[in-house]
């Protein structure tokens, strides 16, 4: 499993692994052949190497990077804004603030007046959104998969679907510990530490201790017999400690 910062780098990585591929070296056509190993294919259609192909480009990104079940398949712009429209994944509001991996798509006709409601000319996937500037990767721009940059709610904007990360992603918390397990766990780990025997280093100081009748020969304080030396202490037994030291010396 992955975190989701990590499934929406994946599909990223994908995209960047693409950049140069172009109609110009042929490259791109393996693209548009992985698209068509789909079964079945979205609407039943098989792109063709002179089709438009950047919807068939983030489509193929989504099934390179395993994810062909939140990037939703399609090789239309429209078609796959009704299929994130369906799934209740389709974001409107051309000020939404991008993040990496999510697909934006556009409307060359956008006039600049008002919210953008045309229809979708052209789709990429945002790389990386830094301060105000989005930079996108696009499949079929300059018949090339190359970069795109652009202000976050430039003209042009059309919406963006939004591929259901988290839904694949591990949680942050995979198990909620109930008080009643904590305390069985410190139980068992402060059995442990008085089980453990005390080292060498530390015998002059103990001995001295005792001496001192600062602690007793088993390390109790006040009669508490679970306070050991390789126990935890709280702050009663360590200002306990501190004024039998203080009246050892002369202080208290």
């Amino acid at each position: 499993m992955m975190t989701e910062l990590e499934l929406r780098n994946n599909v990223v990585d994908v995209m960047r692994g693409w950049l140069g591929w172009s109609e110009a070296n042929g490259k791109y056509r393996a693209i548009i052949d992985l698209y068509n190993t789909q079964r079945p294919l979205p609407r039943g259609y098989a792109v063709q190497y002179d089709d438009e192909w950047c919807a068939t480009t983030v489509t193929a990104a989504g099934m390179a990077a395993g994810l062909s079940d939140i990037i939703l398949g399609e090789c239309s712009c429209s078609r796959m804004i009704a299929l994130y429209q369906a799934a209740g994944r389709w974001q409107e509001s051309d000020a939404y603030r991008p993040q990496a991996g999510d697909i934006i798509m556009y409307d060359w006709q956008d006039t600049g007046a008002g919210d953008n409601t045309g229809a979708p000319d052209h789709v990429g996937i945002v790389e990386k959104v830094v301060g105000n500037i989005i930079t996108i990767i696009e499949g079929n721009k300059g018949e090339a998969v190359a970069r795109r940059t652009m202000a976050v709610n430039s003209r042009y904007i059309r919406g963006y679907c939004l591929p259901d990360y988290a839904s694949k992603a591990e949680s942050e918390v995979e198990e909620i510990m109930t008080y009643d397990q904590w305390k069985a766990f410190m139980d068992q780990y402060r059995t442990e530490l008085r089980d453990n025997d005390s080292g060498e280093w530390s015998k002059e100081a103990r001995e001295w201790a005792v001496n001192a009748g600062i602690v007793n020969g088993s390390g109790e304080i006040n009669g508490l017999p679970n306070y050991m030396w390789e126990d935890l202490s709280t702050r009663e037994q360590l200002i306990t400690v501190l004024y039998r030291f203080a009246k050892a010396i002369g202080q208290a």
